[in-house]
C-alpha cells in the first residue's frame, strides 16, 4: 500500500469511528423503548338506535390501542389518553433505535471491509 492509501485508509477508519462514536451517544439519549404501534379509533357502539351507526362522524372514541407481538401472537390494549401519549414517545423511541443500529451495522460492515475482513463468502 502505498503512503498515500495508507493515510487515506487510515482517514476512512478514523470517519468511522467517529460516526461509530456518534450514534452510540444517540442510544445513551434515548428514554424507554417499546415495539409495537399505536392507534386512536373511532367506533360504532352496540346500541343500534345510536346515531354513531348513521353518521360515521359520531362514531364514539377516540380510543387509543396499543398492539405488540409477543412469542408470535399479538397482544393490543386500550389505554388512556396519558398512558397513550408515554407509549407513543416509547415507540418512537424504538423506531430511532432501530434505525440507529442499522446505521451501526453498515459501520461496522465498513470497518470490516476497511479491516481486509471478508464481508462475502466464497462463490
Amino acid at each position: 500500500m502505498s503512503p498515500d492509501q495508507d493515510r487515506r485508509h487510515r482517514e476512512a477508519l478514523l470517519r468511522c469511528e467517529a460516526r461509530y462514536d456518534r450514534l452510540k451517544a444517540e442510544i445513551l439519549d434515548l428514554g424507554y423503548v417499546l415495539q409495537g404501534s399505536l392507534v386512536e379509533r373511532w367506533m360504532e357502539c352496540g346500541q343500534a338506535a345510536c346515531r354513531c351507526h348513521r353518521d360515521p362522524q359520531a362514531r364514539h372514541g377516540p380510543y387509543h390501542q396499543w398492539s405488540w407481538k409477543s412469542r408470535g401472537r399479538t397482544l393490543s390494549v386500550y389505554l388512556d389518553p396519558q398512558q397513550a401519549a408515554r407509549c407513543g414517545r416509547w415507540i418512537r423511541n424504538h423506531r430511532r433505535l432501530e434505525l440507529t443500529l442499522r446505521g451501526m451495522r453498515a459501520l461496522s460492515l465498513r470497518a470490516a471491509r476497511l479491516y481486509e475482513i471478508p464481508t462475502k463468502s466464497p462463490p
